[in-house]
């Protein structure tokens, strides 16, 4: 079994009002748009039937699940540790179960078209990694899908997400993810950039910015080594994988 990480209890109790306070605020126009960037960002991947069944693992304060819901996926449940935001999420008409990811899904026997974990990854240790998506793959049904999304090591600014939450014990480049989920049976990995989502003027003008900096950031990995590294330089990114 891996090592017990005593500290976890005690950070997770207050995880929302410390780390993220953003969560206990009532949701406006802000959380509204971060809802349709997430479904921006998922296009293609989420399957075609609204009765499709999802898990969230790590589900915060239930904003993937709503934006989901947002579009007509109604067959979504929620999974969390943290009880604060297990409470936010239930506020917000959420269904959550209060559980450690991992022991949830030792124990639970049901199997799913889709299964997220943003934001997840990066709070395990290697084996628990290997550990939790080998239990994903198993909780998978023939052909369904995985996204991910975590903090990205080929960004230069991926060591601030990884150093900026005490909770985080890995931090994965696009290679090193890619691999690890071809080792756990997973097929057809793909990444996405979280680049800035085009909401009008100001954010227009940050993603034309960013398509610049990219390609700097593509220019200086060639120059280096004569390759870009395939080309996901975003601070977070995502990835989405699939079961035979």
């Amino acid at each position: 079994m891996p090592e017990v990480r005593v500290y976890r209890e005690k950070l997770y109790a207050s995880y929302a009002s410390i780390q993220i306070p953003g969560w206990t605020e009532s949701p406006g126009k802000a959380v509204q748009i971060n809802r349709r960037a997430i479904l921006h960002r998922l296009r293609g991947w989420l399957p075609q039937s609204q009765d499709s069944t999802c898990l969230d693992l790590g589900c915060g304060s239930g904003d993937l699940i709503l934006a989901l819901r947002s579009v007509g996926f109604h067959d979504v449940i929620g999974v969390d540790l943290g009880p604060e935001q297990v409470a936010i999420a239930r506020s917000r008409g959420v269904p959550v179960v209060q559980a450690n990811i991992l022991e949830y899904l030792r124990e639970s026997d049901q199997t799913f078209d889709l299964i997220f974990a943003f934001d997840v990854v990066e709070h395990f240790t290697k084996d628990e990694v290997l550990d939790l998506f080998a239990l994903i793959w198993k909780h998978l049904k023939p052909g369904g899908r995985v996204i991910l999304q975590t903090p990205n090591a080929l960004s230069p600014w991926g060591s601030h997400l990884r150093y900026n939450d005490l909770t985080h014990e890995l931090i994965f480049g696009p290679g090193c993810l890619a691999s690890t989920l071809r080792m756990s049976a997973f097929k057809d990995v793909e990444f996405r950039e979280l680049s800035p989502y085009i909401h009008g003027f100001v954010s227009a003008i940050r993603w034309i910015l960013w398509q610049f900096v990219r390609v700097g950031y593509a220019a200086v990995n060639y120059i280096e080594s004569g390759w870009s590294y395939g080309g996901v330089y975003t601070t977070n990114m995502l990835a989405s994988a699939l079961k035979e």
